[in-house]
């Protein structure tokens, strides 16, 4: 039953892993990821077609990463940070649930026998349960604050606008100074 479960969590890795491989691809074209983004609108049926870049809003992105995890931040472009964060919920949940198994066999065991044997098993896989909920809340959480955060924050790395020519800081002529320059075309 335990290899069962294990192989099963070594599917779902291998998944998240190729899924994320793949959301990174661009079809056929120059390589770019500039393109058209087809989106449906609500309340219609035909899709609206833009050029612009889709940046979901925070709550969406939160909503997406409750709803799966690591899906937010596959809405906000972060293939990577996705695959990591899906495949170390997923292991959480599955070793979770393997240890709320354990547990329950352990204590309907020492129900039945009344053996310290049982009771000490019960008490070690409880533990880890335990110790694997909080662990598991504060992976979810993570991904819930990164999802909302990455939403907030796309396009921040946009470049100057045009009038801008530079923007540099660095140390000033003085030992003890910091030098910051704007430069502006008119």
């Amino acid at each position: 039953m335990r290899n069962l479960a294990l192989t099963g969590l070594t599917v779902c890795v291998v998944l998240l892993f190729v899924a994320a491989a793949t959301c990174g691809q661009t079809p056929e074209g120059d390589g770019s990821s500039a393109g058209t983004t087809i989106t449906l609108a609500a309340g219609r049926m035909s899709p609206v077609v833009s050029d612009a870049p889709s940046r979901p809003s925070g709550s969406v992105a939160l909503t997406a990463s409750v709803v799966y995890p690591g899906l937010g931040q596959l809405l906000n472009d972060s293939e990577t940070k996705a695959a990591i964060i899906g495949a170390v919920e997923a292991f959480l949940i599955a070793r979770l649930v393997l240890e709320d198994r354990w547990t329950r066999d352990s204590k309907r065991n020492y129900v039945e026998t009344g053996s310290a044997v049982w009771y000490n098993e019960y008490s070690e896989h409880y533990d880890r349960r335990q110790t694997l909920i909080w662990w598991a809340a504060i992976a979810a959480l993570y991904s819930l604050t990164d999802a909302y955060v990455d939403a907030h924050l796309a396009g921040f790395d946009d470049p100057l606008p045009a009038y801008l020519d530079a923007v540099s800081i660095g140390p000033g002529s003085g030992g003890d100074e910091l030098r910051v320059a704007l430069s502006v075309r008119f």
